[in-house]
């Protein structure tokens, strides 16, 4: 019978800020399960001993490296102003899952640039506004009335209330005052329009 070898390894890593600190360490606590982390923080670094399977040990080192990147691009912006979020780690961060497209449609609207790249969002909100707006989405969306339908809408609707900062049963009366709804014979709501053109008509209208 073959034992793997268990043995440990040591790294320590520089840290700007307790939030760093504590959403970094989280994050390795939930995202690595091949080894046993021991983490101790101290004002400007965090000590992690890594033990486990020595086939393991570097895979761990190597996501934990990852994750303090990923957790550093998120909270401090580069020399232009933006703030980089990995896509998947800002949704386990948030414990939310949300529509892409909703998201940077919103923060453009709010007025903060706002692009995708690969499996990144390049924005330059910050992640405690960001993670204010992702929870705002998901509270839209979870109070989306039985009238609407279809992801198009659903999506546009959450887009409104979050430009306007309103509910969503506001933001239906919203659209369909600026006539880019439809309704059927069973009071379920389509759109009239494609999304852009829908909001374009909605949102200009109501500046």
């Amino acid at each position: 019978m073959y034992l793997a070898r268990w043995t440990s390894k040591e790294m320590v890593l520089n840290i700007d800020s307790t939030q760093e600190a504590i959403l970094f360490l989280e994050a390795i606590q939930k995202q690595i399960k091949i080894v046993d982390i021991f983490a101790d923080y101290y004002p400007g670094k965090v000590n992690i001993r890594f033990e486990g399977s020595k086939d393991n040990l570097q895979e761990a080192i190597d996501i934990a490296k990852r994750i303090h990147q990923i957790t550093q691009n998120m909270l401090y912006p580069d020399q232009n102003g933006f703030y980089i979020y990995d896509i998947g780690h800002l949704s386990r961060t948030t414990g939310k899952t949300f529509p892409i497209k909703v998201l940077i449609k919103a923060l453009t609207f709010d007025g903060f640039e706002a692009t995708k790249k690969e499996n990144d969002i390049i924005t330059k909100i910050s992640y405690e506004k960001l993670e204010v707006v992702i929870n705002k989405i998901d509270e839209i969306m979870s109070s989306m009335p039985y009238e609407v339908t279809t992801n198009n809408l659903r999506d546009v609707i959450t887009i409104i209330a979050l430009a306007k900062k309103t509910t969503a049963e506001k933001a239906i009366a919203l659209a369909k005052k600026t006539d880019i709804i439809k309704e059927d014979e069973l009071q379920r709501l389509t759109l009239k329009y494609e999304q852009d053109q829908a909001l374009e008509k909605c949102l200009n209208k109501t500046k």
